[in-house]
């Protein structure tokens, strides 16, 4: 018979009561009140509601209320919201606050802007920043978040190829390098892809656009840098659900391509400009050119002999009705496609700590048939306080799942771009053929390109996904009134799986016998990112400074492997097609089976391969009297793809700004609200165009390349290994010398800007 325990209602009783007097010290600390618009007295909701000095904070509810906790029984609150300007109120813990009216304005000057391990107001900034309106950016549904940048920011452009989950080359100032071109991007400290980030995550998004602003990221930096920082909660809890549901439509009209009466005029036409005879397979050899009814068998007329089902043969005689109005290869290729996005939200938070949860389901068509793109993402990021809020920890968490189905390019085996296809094939040609098998250019004289419908159907089962989380946790420590520490560590891990099967493409003039061949990949990348900075900031009397100095290390490692195999089973001989359950490496020709482990990724970077970079980073940035601004930064990177006598960088840059409408002689100009004169010069370097193995041989064993009969067996050959790679001792950093000078201006009482 069990014990009975008769401490433990007695410690609960205890614990009831503490808990009781400790809501009730809590609760004692709690100032409410109403952030209300001064002009009409409506509320505001949304109103960021601060205690200076501490990173206490909440928002207001949509009915402009709110309940903060003092720290201590006295303080000041700083209320500010977008449109609006800040108000400092000072507040007794217990006592209400009333109603807090804010004056409208319209300038974001004093917006706070993330700049690299730091942040600044939007006016201290000397160097080329943008600061992208997320709000914006976001009408437009798109399954990739950077084609939502498109037009979002002078100096940035997007090319996208519109294919579902397509990837997107984004360009600062246009190329900046003989190779790659693409900026970094920073998600919540950690360097990241903006390729598949939920869009409803996002908070703000800035772009580090010359040297002065992105030289704290040294070799990372040359091709500038997109800052992106996503939501926190604050306050009560909110749910929100987001979701929208559309359509996407191609063209209404295509290629307007002539028809094949008006080709088989033009082939007569030439003939004659060239002084021959005309004759055609198709269309004949008589004075004018005779329009086919059949174009298997060649040319053949209505009523033809060999032209009935009975009669068929896929190679022998593939019989093929002529398009005598000529195919619509457009409207076969693209049709009206949907998509879909649903976005539900969970956050919410107090002075002591804050949540941020979303979950996102994405399902977009491309309106090229057989292409989509399906995503799931979660995102849970946190943030605890404490010590008076003089530490904070947190944690920021991404993941997705998606399935991207890809083409696969096989040499020999529809190894052409269908839109390119669908530009050459002759439009006399259908897509099918009596027997409902895809119709091609192994009619006679049609020339050699593909059936682009063929194309995008023989890929519909293919699979391509991808498994991803990112994120970091990190910790903040504030000590002797001005200093602030900052530790974080995170990193990327990221697998992906890809198969495909390539049918005998029999309906084509060219490797129409060519074996069927199945392909699957399998690749891991991880990255692991290691930030430590200490700031300084303090001000006296006119002077503003801030002092950061830190160190960074980067570790990246990759593998993968790529097999095939060949000469599948045919499951159905009528069109020589394989059960898509067949596609396994266990099923074909055991001996066309091949293995590489040199991939290339979707990083560029070919496996397997390991990289790590250590950097010491310093900045200042200097105000005085909100007029003189002054930016210095310092990096020095190291990078493994070196040897040691070429493995560091220094790279410097220098700003300065003069808010020359702050001056008195400016003060009685009424339209000019802001201008800011700004220059700067910098260093920057770059190593992605570099192979991380570049700076070592390397060596490999092959059978045609390593292997040798040296015993004299001539059956038993001894494996060796052969030089795959000479290392080169002599490439360095590229660099990049950039000179800037700008201004910024707002007129009209801020209306332009």
């Amino acid at each position: 018979m069990p014990k009975k325990t008769k401490g433990l209602p007695k410690i609960g009783c205890l614990a009831t009561i503490f808990l009781l007097l400790t809501c009730f010290a809590y609760a004692q600390n709690a100032v409410t009140g109403k952030v209300i618009n001064k002009t009409d007295n409506t509320p505001i909701p949304g109103a960021t509601v601060q205690v200076k000095g501490s990173k206490v904070i909440t928002p207001s509810g949509a009915d402009g209320t709110f309940s903060i906790n003092l720290p201590r029984d006295k303080g000041t609150l700083v209320i500010s919201a977008i449109g609006f300007g800040n108000l400092e109120v000072p507040v007794t813990a217990g006592v209400p606050a009333g109603d807090i009216g804010l004056t409208t304005v319209s300038s974001t000057l004093n917006d706070i802007v993330v700049t690299g391990y730091t942040s600044q107001r939007k006016k201290d900034i000397t160097g080329s920043v943008s600061v992208i309106n997320v709000a914006d950016m976001k009408q437009t549904p798109s399954g990739s978040t950077e084609a939502l940048m498109q037009g979002q920011a002078s100096g940035v452009t997007v090319f996208t190829t519109g294919q579902p989950g397509g990837a997107a080359v984004v360009q600062i100032r246009g190329v900046t390098s003989s190779g790659n071109s693409a900026p970094l991007v920073i998600i919540d400290g950690v360097p990241g892809s903006i390729h598949d980030i939920n869009s409803n995550d996002i908070q703000s998004i800035q772009v580090l656009k010359d040297a002065g602003a992105a030289a704290i990221y040294g070799v990372r930096g040359s091709n500038g840098v997109i800052i992106i920082t996503t939501k926190r909660g604050a306050g009560s809890m909110k749910v929100s659900y987001d979701a929208y549901y559309g359509t996407q439509r191609p063209l209404s009209k295509g290629w307007d391509l002539a028809s094949p009466t008006q080709t088989g005029v033009a082939k007569w036409a030439q003939a004659f400009n060239d002084g021959l005879t005309a004759s055609d397979p198709q269309y004949g050899s008589g004075p004018t050119p005779v329009l086919p009814y059949y174009i298997t068998p060649t040319g053949a007329a209505q009523g033809a002999p060999k032209t009935s089902l009975s009669d068929y043969s896929l190679y022998a005689n593939h019989i093929t009705l002529a398009a005598q109005n000529g195919n619509n290869w457009f409207n076969d290729m693209f049709k009206p496609a949907p998509i879909q996005s649903h976005n539900i939200s969970v956050s919410g938070g107090s002075g002591k700590s804050s949540y941020f949860m979303a979950f996102n389901y994405m399902d977009q068509d491309g309106t090229l048939i057989d292409t989509k793109l399906k995503r799931y993402s979660v995102r849970v990021n946190s943030t605890f306080s404490l010590a008076d809020d003089h530490i904070r920890i947190g944690e920021n968490a991404f993941a997705f799942y998606k399935t991207n189905p890809g083409y696969l390019n096989a040499p020999g085996v529809n190894s052409t771009n269908s839109i390119n296809a669908a530009y050459q094939v002759p439009n006399i040609i259908p897509v099918h053929d009596i027997a409902g098998n895809y119709a091609g250019t192994i009619s006679q004289g049609l020339g050699n390109s593909s059936n682009a419908v063929a194309i995008q159907q023989r890929q519909a089962n293919n699979t391509n996904q991808d498994y991803n989380i990112s994120g970091n946790v990190f910790a903040d420590v504030d000590f002797l009134k001005h200093f602030t520490v900052h530790t974080s560590i995170g990193g990327t891990v990221d697998y992906d799986y890809y198969n495909g099967f390539a049918t005998t493409p029999y309906e084509n003039a060219e490797n129409n016998t060519a074996a069927n061949l199945y392909e699957e990949t399998y690749g891991w990348n991880s990255s692991l990112v290691w930030t430590n900075t200490l700031k300084y900031g303090n001000k006296i009397g006119k002077h503003d400074i801030s002092v950061l100095a830190g160190s960074e290390y980067i570790f990246y490692t990759g593998r993968a492997v790529n097999t095939t195999r060949g000469n599948y089973y045919i499951t159905d001989s009528s069109n020589l097609t394989v059960q898509p359950n067949l596609w396994t490496l266990n099923f074909g020709q055991a001996s066309t089976q091949t293995y590489n482990s040199s991939v290339i990724g979707d990083n560029g970077i070919q496996t397997p391969y390991q990289l790590a970079i250590f950097s010491l980073v310093g900045r200042l940035d200097y105000n005085y009297d909100e007029k003189y601004l002054l930016s210095a930064t310092i990096r020095r990177d190291g990078s493994s793809v070196f040897v040691p006598a070429q493995r560091y960088g220094n790279f410097p840059s220098i700003t300065g700004g003069w808010r020359i409408s702050q001056e008195s002689f400016m003060q009685n100009i009424n339209w000019l609200n802001e201008l800011k004169i700004r220059g700067g010069w910098g260093k920057l370097g770059s190593i992605s165009n570099i192979n991380p193995t570049n700076a070592y041989s390397l060596y490999g064993q092959q059978i045609n390349q390593s292997y040798y009969d040296i015993n004299g067996t001539s059956n038993n050959p001894v494996a060796g290994l052969y030089v795959s790679q000479y290392g080169n001792p002599n490439t360095s950093w590229e660099k990049d010398i950039l000179t800037n000078i700008g201004f910024d201006a707002s007129v009209l009482h801020n209306k332009i800007g």
